[in-house]
């Protein structure tokens, strides 16, 4: 560029004509002087513009800086990046594992997938399919939260759902469901005329689909838990839209403080209370009914405390025991003070006194107290006022925790009781209500319609998000025309009460105005009445004893006799048809106000609700109603079936019979399928029935106990709550229990009809053939009329309660085979040959020289096993090879496959049974032992009613597969062989096993048998019997023993390292440690034995029980010690016999010198063998060795101790002994209240008739059960008799040493409260609002 173009450039002057210079005389534009550059660029210029303007935009722009835009691969190339050498190795392996049936080769299969090309349009869709998958697991937003305010239902419903914490909340508006879209008559017609039309009764028609009044009582419970209509707003719901037991719990807080316990607490409620008073004028049994579901609560209440699943429902340490008595341990200093301990004695003295009182304070009580809070100042100086008042505010701080803490306590097991109540009543709900209502009950299947079943497949369907009920079905559940004829006259005689009428005033006669006026007037009276509390509230007719339910004075509960009798009453009492023109006359008043209140909603009309939900429309008249009466009243009335109003015209859809019942019907029925699709709505609606329906918010336990059996009575579930609230009155076989919402008698024809009979007590009277047909001329009805008397309940008789050591022994000593275990009352469906062994009145065989087991092979066979099934079974659990550390679970790895191991080597076929040596046998040591341990279970002392049918059931399985194992692979088959027959049979099918010494003791018994019995059916029977005798609560005795050896070695330990505490020098384990490892003879042999067994029958509490199938005499031969009536039980109590046995030293032998010699004399738990009569041999031998020998092998391991934590103790539930029902049910201190009270008026009583009313309340006389042990499975879910599991740990084989000689491997630590509970943290307590605030 030239020095005169960079010139212009620096003075902003172009080239350009534009850009001229100004003359300066006369202002006009001169070109500058041309030059060749110049002309150049003008013609270049001229180029350029018209090349820029013709010029495409697509050759500009930078595509570096544009969106990059990448074709999708296709399938093909894809394949290209597949299928490359170095894809060769995973692509074999996932089309092996494929081909194989293994499914993907995840691993394999991800190379694959990665090396497809980023742009692969396959390689998206699979990662989208599984963003999509992997989303959908999740529950957007959680439905479910922690804390409180979350975990438990709350009075009103509120935060039940998290989405909308207010929805369903009492006190919300209704909501409404189906739009109205049919414009209505501008004349409705008169609700009376629509009355006396279409709805009243004029003769009562009684249902003939066998359903009882029951049914109604549980709909009754159900309507008024969700629709309590607002006195002054009718638009007003007061009660929640969730089915949350509100007629027991009450729907505001102010009502559930009422009915709790707020005395003795524990999560209780007051006896036989509920909150809802609006049921008090229904027929007794619906408040019955609620009765049994406080009932049950309290129940609940109890079971989760004495369980205390993970330590849930404990009380810290420092807070345990009566409130000054913690603090003392707190802030007394000088515990050992003479002073102090006689005050802290006269304290508890006063504090057992005050509980004895009801809790009410006693004069000595506070001056205990006084006495005592003095002791809390001891350590400082009476003039040091600051430091006294310091310690004045701590302790009231303490007492403010205290009471914090048992309050917590108190609404855990409220609140959770009351989810598991609630579990109850929705499962009722579900397999009992809704299952009658879908008619199910008539055929045998255990089908219904539960909204929560397979809910992980049916996502789609929301679950827990809440729920409001609705105006049309506050209409749809007024089920007043299924009221049967005694509830129509119990209805008529209660409103002659309530209106104060005489006897010949005419309920049907009663109009609208004067049942306003009249209820008016019985308000207004009321007003001027105090309020009765809740707790004391009666139910029935009062002027008619018979219908008059009231409490006790001493116990506060209702009459049981009266309150079954009803019950009786109701089940047999079949409900009215429902549909039209069966509602009773009494009630017309309130179906008007109902039919004009439906008018003010604006609900829509019958038409509008089935379009609703997907139904036909009603074109005519006659496809509402069959019967040509019901067709012209609804004709009359509406002119047109579009017009028909929802309410009453749902009620009208019948049959000509006018029958609208439930279940499988011609008649296509609004009203059930509204009602079915409601009761789907209310349990999949809320959270607590769906997504906390879980082990975490009603516990292992709550949960298995309202999970309803499929095998048992058809999954009905409501017999639990009978036996739960009326404890000992049913048969556990009752045909009530069949389905109690059906009448007895229909329940009886459904079973004979379905096969379910023999289970029951119920005896078939006749069978007539009502109706023939077909070609033979076959039945095509049959009418059964049954003896149903043996199922109805009695009063719990009080047993024969045997605890005298001689007594019990002459029992169990008894021959004549009439004192029976009741399960031998039983025997149907069993094989036929064990029934006949197990019917009482068995004749002994003949005498013969009793078989004695070889004592010293059966213990190296016991050793052999033992030992190979420890080193199998044991688990390394610390990496020093120099000092390992070994775990067990000694009950379930060790103790059962022992027991399970020689029970199959007695019966012959354990060369069925797998082995470390035998992996290809056909059945496990579990598979075995869970048929062992059915049949023991079900022959052991039950301690739960509610199981009996269960295990009943679980036993005639086990019988039966055990019974078939022992007939066709047991020894008894060798046992008929001739000796050489039997070695060649064995040499050729190669079972040496055979040749063990339990088996050779098996084949001995066996031919003992045979002997006496010709019958190969029969004997197997005996032999298989013989056989479990051997086994004789083996698993439990060990477990007992062990803990029982291991809890006094852990307290001796700590004895060592306590100063304060006297020592002891040994204790009972260490002893049989150092006999264990030495060489025996028979006098150490015997001390041994002797240790164990006494640890045993001091260890095991499971009483035997017996019952009289005559009346008979039980005595020692010359002494009659007692009589025995027929149909008598007899509980022993052999663990207290034991116990005093052993304080007085008596021997329990007999004088002849053979008994002398028989060690099992003087241990009543092997006292006697009911199977021993058939072959002279004692079974119970071979269960004692094997207990003593696996104690003495354990011994044999090095510093034996507990497993850590939980696991390194056994899960013992002990249960009191109870002498009334109402311990189940009630808080101890209470009972122990009414106890005190009974026997303070006893003493009073002046005459025989006051004393026996008393003894009838509370007879400390005479226990119904005995103290007794029970275990949890290992899921904590169920009460068994036997433990199942509990883990040790081990230093190898040799002498221990447990940290020498102090002990200090074993020294209690003590556990620590790990996390501070809300009342130590101030705000702990997560409520939703805080959240929502924030």
């Amino acid at each position: 560029m030239s020095s005169h173009s960079h010139q212009s450039l620096l003075t902003g002057n172009s080239n350009g004509h534009s850009n001229g210079h100004a003359d300066g005389k006369n202002g006009t534009t001169h070109a500058p002087p041309s030059s060749k550059t110049q002309d150049e660029l003008d013609e270049w210029d001229k180029k350029f513009a018209s090349h820029v303007k013709s010029q495409s935009t697509a050759f500009h722009g930078d595509a570096l800086i544009g969106n990059q835009l990448i074709a999708k691969t296709g399938k093909l190339d894809d394949a290209r990046r597949i299928f490359t050498i170095k894809n060769i190795p995973g692509i074999i392996k996932v089309l092996n594992k494929f081909l194989k049936g293994g499914g993907l080769d995840v691993k394999a299969g991800a190379q694959l997938i990665g090396s497809m090309p980023n742009n692969s349009e396959f390689r998206a869709k699979f990662i989208e399919g599984q963003v999509k998958t992997k989303y959908d697991r999740m529950l957007h937003p959680p439905l479910t939260y922690l804390g409180d305010a979350f975990k438990y239902r709350t009075a009103d419903g509120k935060f039940n759902s998290a989405l909308n914490p207010h929805l369903g909340q009492a006190g919300a508006p209704y909501a409404k469901t189906v739009p109205s879209k049919t414009h209505p008559l501008g004349a409705l017609p008169d609700p009376g005329d629509i009355f006396d039309k279409l709805m009243a009764r004029d003769d009562d028609r009684a249902s003939g689909s066998g359903l009882s009044s029951m049914l109604i009582y549980h709909a009754t419970i159900i309507i008024h838990d969700i629709f309590r209509t607002n006195d002054r707003d009718k638009n007003i719901s007061d009660s929640s839209s969730y089915l949350d037991l509100s007629p027991l719990y009450g729907f505001t807080d102010e009502m559930q403080r009422k009915v709790r316990d707020d005395k003795y607490k524990l999560g209780l409620l007051k006896p036989d209370t509920f909150a809802e008073d609006r049921l008090l004028r229904q027929p007794p049994g619906v408040c019955i009914y609620l009765v049994m579901y406080n009932r049950y609560h309290n129940y609940a209440a109890r079971q989760l405390l004495r369980i205390n699943e993970n330590g849930r429902f404990s009380i810290p340490s420092k807070f345990k025991g009566p409130r000054e008595e913690a603090a003392a341990r707190v802030f007394v200093k000088d515990k050992e003070d003479g002073p102090y301990q006689q005050v802290l004695q006269d304290f508890r003295d006063a504090y057992k006194a005050f509980v004895d009182n009801g809790r009410e304070p006693l004069p000595q009580y506070n001056k205990a107290i006084e006495a005592l809070e003095v002791f809390f100042y001891k350590d400082i100086c009476s003039h040091d006022k600051d430091e006294r008042k310091k310690r004045a505010e701590a302790v009231s701080r303490f007492y403010q925790e205290w009471e914090a803490a048992w309050d917590k306590l108190d609404d855990d097991l409220f609140n959770t009781a009351r989810l598991i109540t609630c579990g109850m009543y929705i499962q009722i709900s579900i397999h009992d209500y809704l299952r009658a209502l879908m008619g199910f009950h008539n055929y045998d299947t255990n089908f219904t319609l539960d909204p929560r079943v397979h809910e992980t497949a049916a996502k789609d369907v929301s679950r827990g998000i809440g729920n409001q009920v609705t105006v049309e079905f506050n209409l749809l559940y007024r089920f007043h025309c299924a009221i049967s004829a005694k509830d129509e006259q119990y209805a008529e005689d209660s409103m002659r009460e309530l209106f104060k009428q005489p006897k010949e005033w005419d309920p049907k006669a009663l109009d609208l105005p004067q049942f306003v006026h009249l209820m008016g007037a019985s308000k207004a009276y009321g007003a001027g009445q105090a309020a009765t509390p809740v707790w004391e509230r009666e139910f029935g007719l009062k002027d008619d004893s018979k219908r008059s339910f009231k409490r006790d004075k001493i116990t506060g509960l209702f009459d049981d006799q009266q309150m079954v009798d009803q019950l009786i009453q109701d089940m047999d009492d079949p409900i009215s048809n429902f549909g039209p023109k069966n509602v009773p006359k009494c009630l017309k008043a309130v179906e008007i106000m109902g039919i004009l209140q439906a008018r003010k909603w604006g609900v829509g009309t019958l038409n509008d609700f089935r379009d609703f939900f997907g139904m036909k429309r009603h074109t005519s008249f006659a496809s509402i109603s069959g019967n040509p009466a019901v067709q012209s009243a609804l004709c009359d009335l509406y002119e047109h079936p579009d017009k028909v109003e929802l309410y009453p015209g749902i009620f009208c859809e019948s049959d000509s019979k006018m029958n609208g019942d439930p279940g499988p019907s011609d008649v296509d029925s609004a009203l059930w399928a509204a009602i079915f699709s409601d009761a789907i709505t209310l349990v999949r609606s809320d959270r607590f029935y769906t997504v906390d329906w879980n082990t975490d918010s009603l516990t292992s336990w709550g949960m298995k106990e309202v999970t309803p059996d499929n095998d048992v009575l058809k999954s009905s579930v409501f017999h639990r709550l009978l036996q739960r609230s009326f404890p000992e009155w049913f048969p556990a076989d009752s045909i009530r229990f069949f389905h109690p919402f059906y009448t007895a008698e229909k329940n009886a024809q459904l079973a004979q009809e379905q096969g379910y009979a023999s289970g029951f007590r119920m005896a078939l009277k006749s069978a007539e053939v009502t109706r023939r047909g077909g070609l033979f001329n076959t039945p095509k009805e049959t009418k059964y009329t049954f003896d149903v008397q043996r199922s109805e309940p009695k009063r719990p008789s009080k047993p024969v309660y045997l605890d005298d050591p001689l007594k019990i022994k002459a029992l169990l000593e008894d021959k004549s085979d009439v004192l029976v275990h009741p399960a031998r009352l039983y025997t149907a469906d069993l094989p036929l040959k064990v029934a006949e062994v197990l019917a009482p009145g068995q004749h002994a065989a003949k005498q013969e020289k009793p078989i004695e087991p070889d004592s010293k092979a059966l213990t190296g066979y016991f050793t052999e096993i033992m030992r190979g099934i420890i080193q199998r079974e044991s688990i390394v659990i610390n990496t020093d090879p120099k000092n390992p550390v070994y775990s067990i679970d000694i009950t379930r790895d060790f103790a059962i496959p022992v027991v399970t191991r020689y029970v199959a080597d007695f019966l012959g076929f354990g060369h069925l049974v797998k082995s470390e040596t035998n992996l290809s046998a056909k059945y496990s040591e579990n598979e075995i032992y869970q048929h062992i341990t059915n049949c023991q279970v079900y022959l052991s002392y039950n301690a739960d009613e509610t199981k009996i049918l269960k295990r009943r059931l679980a036993f005639k399985k086990s019988m039966s597969f055990l019974y078939d194992l022992t007939l066709e692979e047991g020894i008894i088959n060798d046992a008929k062989k001739s000796p050489f027959a039997r070695k060649l049979s064995w040499f050729f099918t190669g079972e040496k096993g055979r040749a063990n010494p339990m088996t050779q003791l098996g084949l001995s018994v066996a031919e003992r048998i045979l002997s006496n019995e010709s019958d190969l059916g029969k004997a197997a029977a005996i032999f298989l019997l013989v056989g479990l005798d051997s086994a004789y609560n083996s698993v439990l005795g060990f477990t007992s023993v062990l803990d029982l050896f291991l809890e006094d070695l852990y307290k001796l330990a700590n004895e060592f390292n306590d100063p304060k505490t006297k020592k002891r020098n040994t204790c009972n384990w260490l002893e049989v440690q150092d006999l264990a490892l030495s060489d025996l003879g028979s006098e150490e042999d015997n001390l041994l034995r002797n240790i164990v067994l006494n640890a045993q029958r001091v260890s095991v509490k499971l009483p035997i029980i017996r019952k009289a199938t005559e009346n008979h005499d039980v005595g020692n031969g010359t002494v009659t010690f007692f009589s025995m009536e027929k149909g008598q039980t007899i509980i022993c109590d052999i663990n207290r016999a034991a116990r005093d046995a052993a304080k007085q030293s008596l021997d329990l032998c007999s004088q002849s010198s053979s008994d002398k010699e028989s060690w099992e004399a003087n241990y009543l738990a092997y006292r006697s063998s009911f199977t021993e009569q058939f072959g002279s041999y004692h079974p119970k031998q071979v269960a004692a060795l094997g207990l003593v020998t696996m104690i003495k092998t354990l011994a044999q391991l090095k510093n034996l101790r507990r497993g850590h934590d939980t696991q390194g103790h056994v899960k013992r539930i002990p249960l009191p002994s109870a002498n009334e029902t109402f311990s189940n049910y009630m808080a101890p201190q209470r009972v122990r209240k009414i106890e005190v009270e009974v026997n303070k008026q006893f003493a009073a009583a002046e005459t025989e008739e006051e004393k026996k009313r008393l003894k009838g309340i509370y007879d400390s006389e005479h226990l119904l059960k005995p103290e007794t042990d029970t275990y949890m499975t290992a899921e904590w879910d169920e009460m068994v008799p036997f433990p199942t599991t509990w883990k040790v740990r081990f230093d190898g084989w040799g002498k221990s040493e447990y940290g020498g000689g102090q002990l200090g491997q074993l020294v209690y630590k003590g556990k620590f409260d790990d996390f501070a509970p809300f009342w130590e943290v101030p705000g702990g307590e997560v409520r939703l609002e805080d959240v929502l605030r924030s």
